[in-house]
C-alpha cells in the first residue's frame, strides 16, 4: 500500500522534471537558431558580424552545457529508482 501510494506521488514530479529537460532544450535550441540568424542576416547586409559572433561563442555552449547537466541530473534521479 505504501508503494503505491510512493509511486502516485512521484508521476507529477516525473512530469514536471520531463518538462524542465525539454523546456530548457528548445531554450538552448531557440538561442542557437536566434544567435546563428544574427550572425547570417550580419554577413548578408555586409555588417560586421563581431557582436554576434563574440556572443555565440560564449552562449552557445553556456546553454548546451547547463542543459546537458539538466538532463544528465535527471537521468541519474531515474537511474536510482
Amino acid at each position: 500500500m505504501n508503494n503505491q501510494k510512493s509511486q502516485k506521488n512521484d508521476k507529477p514530479i516525473f512530469i514536471a522534471q520531463v518538462i524542465s529537460v525539454s523546456l530548457i532544450w528548445i531554450f538552448v535550441i531557440s538561442i542557437s537558431v536566434w544567435i546563428i540568424n544574427l550572425i547570417s542576416l550580419s554577413v548578408e547586409l555586409h555588417d560586421v558580424p563581431g557582436a554576434s559572433v563574440s556572443i555565440s561563442i560564449v552562449a552557445i555552449p553556456v546553454f548546451i552545457i547547463l542543459a546537458g547537466v539538466l538532463t544528465f541530473v535527471f537521468v541519474g534521479l531515474q537511474k536510482g529508482k
